[in-house]
């Protein structure tokens, strides 16, 4: 079950891990494959105020992301930290992207069968973005990496279901080489698209 998070100051580093202190740190995995390929990432995840905050630490020899305003293809231009969530309820769902230098994507989808149109050039992608302020995020870069944070927000009352999934782009300068991509759903293929794949949370009160 997804805990309450005390009031913190999101713009502040030390507060915002102090309040994701007592909340299970859940690794960021690769299910379509035996074992981890890349670097190790893991996120938090809680509840405050009609949001779904998630808390990236991402392990990460080179932090970089070319976006520069919010609603750009961030996922495209380097390193991302992403958040997933919908009611379990509902076919529709949210997605959010901080980058390392805190530039935000907002996209909703009415259900799976939009990304695939999407994908396959029947639906404009620019469609789907959303206004960017909706969302909060953070991040801060670290010794080892980055730390990601995003507040989504969330249609959902105390006891409901939501199914939240948290996932990482790990980019590489070289084009031709493929960014290391990980979640925290346990998806059987390379997709982070795959809502059944997300794990189910009830929404606490508060």
């Amino acid at each position: 079950m997804l805990k309450t998070l005390a009031p913190f100051n999101f713009s502040d580093r030390a507060a915002v891990q102090a309040a994701f202190v007592e909340c299970e740190t859940l690794p960021l995995i690769q299910g379509w494959h035996s074992e981890l390929i890349g670097l190790p990432a893991t996120a938090q995840l809680g509840w405050r105020e009609g949001r779904i905050w998630a808390l990236g630490t991402l392990t990460d020899a080179d932090v970089f992301n070319e976006a520069t305003v919010d609603n750009q293809n961030t996922w495209e231009m380097g390193d991302v930290f992403e958040v997933f969530v919908r009611r379990s309820d509902s076919d529709a769902y949210t997605e959010a992207h901080v980058t390392p230098n805190g530039v935000r994507l907002h996209l909703k989808f009415l259900n799976r069968a939009t990304i695939a149109l999407a994908r396959g050039g029947q639906l404009d992608g620019d469609t789907l973005k959303c206004d960017p302020n909706e969302i909060i995020a953070h991040a801060w870069r670290t010794e080892e990496g980055w730390v990601g944070l995003l507040g989504v927000p969330v249609e959902a009352a105390p006891g409901e279901k939501i199914r939240v999934s948290v996932c990482r782009y790990d980019a590489h300068r070289d084009t031709n080489t493929e960014p290391d991509v990980a979640s925290t759903s346990n998806h059987a293929e390379c997709d982070f698209h795959r809502p059944d794949d997300w794990p189910e949370y009830t929404v606490p009160a508060g």
